[in-house]
This record gives C-alpha cells, structure tokens and sequence, in this order.
C-alpha cells in the first residue's frame, strides 16, 4: 500500500478513534491507515502481507517483513537451552 499524498511506502494501520469509526469499520471492512513519512491518515482496504511467519506491527510500520524461522533453527536454540 503506498501513501496518497506522498507516494510512500511507510504506511501502517491507523487505530479505530470513536463509536463512528468502528461502525465504519464493521459495516465496510476498511480501515484508517497513516503515512509515516507526510502523517496523513486515509481509509483504505484492509491489507493483509503475503507472508509465511508471523508479521509484528513495527514490520509494517517500517515496510518490512521477517524471515521465517526454519526448523533447524528451533533445534539449534533447543541445544544451546539444554547445555546451559
């Protein structure tokens, strides 16, 4: 999602202000978003990232997603947890 005033990525979901808002949200599903860059805030689509781990709401705000985490390195954390 890119901003509309600026044309930034750095856009993250805004919080729901008042009673209006979330009736807002509920009856058409959008939500308000804030640009990190400009400060405008704007309704939009609620936009879900495409990825495969758990996204942390400071990802969003930074236009960045984490890596999954593999297996083998759970197993690795285990190890080091048992030798301690």
């Amino acid at each position: 999602m890119k901003c509309s005033a600026c044309g930034s990525t750095r856009v993250y979901p805004s919080r729901l202000r008042n009673v209006y808002e979330r009736a807002r949200h509920a009856l058409t599903g959008r939500q308000p978003y804030r640009c990190h860059n400009c400060n405008v805030r704007t309704w939009g689509d609620v936009h879900v990232p495409k990825s495969e781990g758990e996204t942390h709401p400071d990802d969003l705000r930074m236009g960045r997603d984490k890596a999954p985490v593999k297996p083998a390195d759970l197993d690795d954390l285990d190890s080091v947890k048992s030798q301690q």
